[in-house]
């Protein structure tokens, strides 16, 4: 399982990396549990663009559909699809760009602990 990590660098600007979520067990491998807080849902309409933002609080996001990509402000693009993780980080700095491609996208996004820390997590093979 992965997660596309936005972040923001020393520089202030932003980048994009996907982390490998570390899960333990043979038949049913699981992760940690981890604290979170405060959840809300989300649509976007196809064709809409929001130009350089930054996350407003530390949040994992769910895709739950249409397809999404997301810029950082190093010009690095991602698409992420129906089922993708995204854990927004980049409160500060420059922010990044996010496009709606196709259909309405559906976001289930969960306020994540500040001990919530995927940069330890194994850098997944681009």
């Amino acid at each position: 399982m992965r997660v596309v990590r936005i972040f923001t660098r020393e520089s202030g600007e932003s980048a994009i990396e996907v982390r490998l979520v570390p899960m333990a067990g043979d038949a049913r491998p699981a992760s940690e549990t981890f604290k979170s807080g405060s959840i809300f849902f989300r649509e976007t309409p196809e064709g809409h663009v929001q130009d350089f933002h930054n996350a407003p609080r530390r949040q994992l996001i769910f895709l739950t559909s249409g397809i999404l990509e997301l810029e950082a402000s190093d010009g690095k693009r991602f698409v992420c699809r129906p089922g993708d993780l995204i854990f927004a980080e980049d409160e500060q700095g420059k922010g990044h760009i996010t496009r709606s491609l196709r259909d309405i996208r559906g976001f289930v996004h969960v306020a994540m602990a500040d001990d919530f820390d995927v940069s330890r997590w194994p850098l997944a093979d681009s």
